[in-house]
């Protein structure tokens, strides 16, 4: 038997217009996350890296309502690689909170804290070039490319 999804809506049945409406907001959606990747990798700055997660939120969560109107299989793959990503780049972010709040709890810097504060850039930055690779390798994988090309309609911008 097959794991259930918890957010699955078993009375939430295919139609055309359900899928016409599906397509049309996880293309803006999945839009708006290439725009967004875009603006980040020419500033990676904590706040467009914020931007990317709102950005793959909104797709992951748009997403969730329309799994009857596509291939469960590349629907489920594609949904759990932008997955990943958002919760990689929460962790780049609690990073950054957390080096905020180390500053802000230490005026008098000791080398204690110092050590501290490099220890959390230290993982800041790891944990940001780990999302950097995984945020590259999807957007130009063929499970995004596939997904984009299969779901939205030609002359689209991944279609080739």
């Amino acid at each position: 038997m097959a794991k259930k999804i918890k957010w699955y809506i078993e009375s939430l049945k295919y139609s055309k217009h359900l899928l016409k409406s599906a397509n049309t907001i996880l293309k803006f959606r999945i839009d708006s996350l290439i725009s967004t990747v875009e603006i980040y990798f020419n500033d990676k700055t904590a706040e467009n890296l914020h931007s990317v997660r709102i950005a793959l939120r909104r797709v992951r969560y748009s997403m969730e309502l329309f799994l009857v109107c596509y291939n469960k299989k590349d629907f489920m793959s594609f949904y759990n690689k932008v997955q990943m990503l958002q919760d990689l780049s929460g962790s780049v972010r609690d990073m950054d909170i957390t080096i905020e709040n180390i500053n802000s709890f230490t005026e008098n810097t000791t080398d204690a804290d110092n050590n501290l504060v490099k220890k959390a850039l230290e993982k800041k930055t790891l944990l940001e070039q780990q999302f950097n690779i995984e945020l590259v390798k999807f957007i130009n994988g063929k499970t995004f490319k596939n997904f984009y090309k299969q779901n939205f309609s030609k002359g689209d911008r991944y279609e080739n």
